[in-house]
């Protein structure tokens, strides 16, 4: 059987044309920090990051750097949907500390992938994925809607194989 689905996902499910997935992805809070943690393992510039995910779209980071003497707590509102042009990207707007967002770009403390431009946030996602297997799983996205609750965020998303 592994042999069939490692086919399947190394020709990106050509063989099942037609394929419709919509589904939908709880994802908890602690599953989200823990992939985090995970990414920024080898990044020197941040030293502990945890993310509170709250209602109606709003997300709080705590952040600690070598830096700043004091952890750094952002706030952020989701944007409703993944931007699926290029590489897929979570943007998310700034509500407070946008200056030290500024200067954390600006001494590139924050992680490849990561951007800020004004208030804005922008997170490459294709750029935390490891393998080309994953990235190739991005090419069959067609839509991700972005939506949370306190302590978890779900994504809606639509699959089609064409």
């Amino acid at each position: 059987m592994d042999a069939i689905f490692r086919k399947l996902i190394e020709n990106n499910l050509s063989d099942l044309a037609g394929l419709t997935v919509d589904a939908s992805i709880p994802v908890p809070e602690h599953i989200v920090n823990e992939i985090i943690e995970v990414t920024l393992r080898r990044n020197k510039n941040i030293t502990a990051c945890r993310v509170s995910i709250g209602g109606q779209n709003k997300v709080s980071v705590n952040l600690k750097t070598p830096y700043w003497l004091w952890p750094i707590n952002i706030k952020l509102q989701l944007a409703s949907s993944l931007d699926l042009t290029g590489s897929p990207k979570i943007r998310a707007s700034l509500e407070n500390n946008v200056f030290l967002g500024k200067l954390g770009a600006l001494f590139k403390a924050l992680p490849a992938g990561v951007n800020i431009y004004g208030d804005q946030v922008s997170v490459d996602v294709q750029s935390f994925l490891e393998t080309p297997e994953q990235r190739r799983m991005l090419d069959l996205l067609k839509s991700v809607e972005l939506r949370t609750e306190p302590a978890r965020v779900i994504f809606d998303i639509k699959i089609r194989v064409e």
